[in-house]
């Protein structure tokens, strides 16, 4: 007589976003291909499924497609997985039902949406307390606001102010001049605004200087409008939208650095320029 394992099934493992539901177009709050062995019982691979869907074995549904495309429940908890009566073979799909009553758990199989995963924050006073942080490394190291040398915020933003305007000065770039930005000719424009922008990349920006510009092309990333870092309650920073200059369209706008602006009647609008070689052709 000869003895032989059965091979293990390679199966799509599901959990429906709504049960309810048979649309094959709905996507699955969860979905994973695994292996099984023919000779678990479906309690033991609900046991196994478990760590995977988060949803407890004692609350698991398991259900499968029929012949006939109909739902065929995975039971009793001792039959074997490779019962022919659930006739699973190689890519079938089990989807695994939570039977436990809607608001009853914590429990977010959503994984792509991480904004509804419940994070840990650690308190700052606990932070500094650690010896093994980045924190505690920069005050071994004396890096950052640990250098005793390091200038004082004010300090910084004098400096960048300092820099910015010799920049703005040296380039000549003023509101109303045609630019170009980066050295791109698709990121032709015209400047819009020059200065500083309370609030603009928090304290790491205080004292910079933006040149903002209206594109000829949709190639920017705003509207002239940008969020700004704003004083909320208790001493907490919020966040708001700020109108600095008008634009005619989304992604019309954007705002780059002294440095990356180059200003001058040669960078006209290009369709403009194509015509002019046009005519003397």
């Amino acid at each position: 007589m000869s003895l032989t394992t059965p091979h293990d099934i390679p199966l799509l493992i599901t959990v429906p976003s709504n049960p309810s539901q048979q649309s094959t177009t709905t996507k699955p709050l969860l979905s994973a291909e695994r292996r099984i062995t023919p000779t678990w019982s479906i309690s033991t691979l609900k046991s196994k499924l478990e760590p995977i869907t988060g949803i407890p074995s004692t609350s698991q549904t398991l259900r499968t497609r029929s012949l006939d495309g109909t739902y065929l429940t995975l039971q009793p908890d001792t039959a074997l997985v490779g019962d022919s009566t659930f006739n699973l073979t190689k890519g079938s799909e089990i989807e695994v039902i939570d039977s436990r009553p809607p608001g009853s758990t914590n429990t977010i199989l959503d994984f792509q949406d991480v904004s509804k995963v419940d994070k840990y924050v650690m308190p700052e006073s606990k932070y500094e307390q650690l010896d093994d942080s980045v924190l505690a490394w920069k005050r071994k190291q004396k890096l950052g606001r640990f250098d005793p040398n390091a200038k004082s915020l004010g300090e910084l933003i004098e400096e960048r102010r300092g820099h910015d305007s010799e920049q703005i000065r040296a380039k000549g770039i003023s509101v109303g001049m045609r630019c170009r930005v980066n050295g791109s000719d698709e990121r032709r424009g015209t400047v819009r605004y020059v200065g500083e922008i309370e609030g603009l990349g928090g304290e790491r920006e205080a004292g910079c200087a933006w040149v903002g510009v209206e594109f000829d092309e949709p190639v920017g990333r705003n509207d002239g409008s940008v969020e700004v870092e704003v004083a909320g309650e208790g001493g907490k920073k919020g966040r708001e939208m700020r109108e600095v200059f008008e634009c005619k369209g989304e992604k019309y706008g954007g705002f780059a650095r002294p440095e990356k602006v180059e200003v001058g009647e040669e960078f006209g609008v290009l369709d403009d320029l194509v015509d002019e070689d046009m005519e003397e052709i």
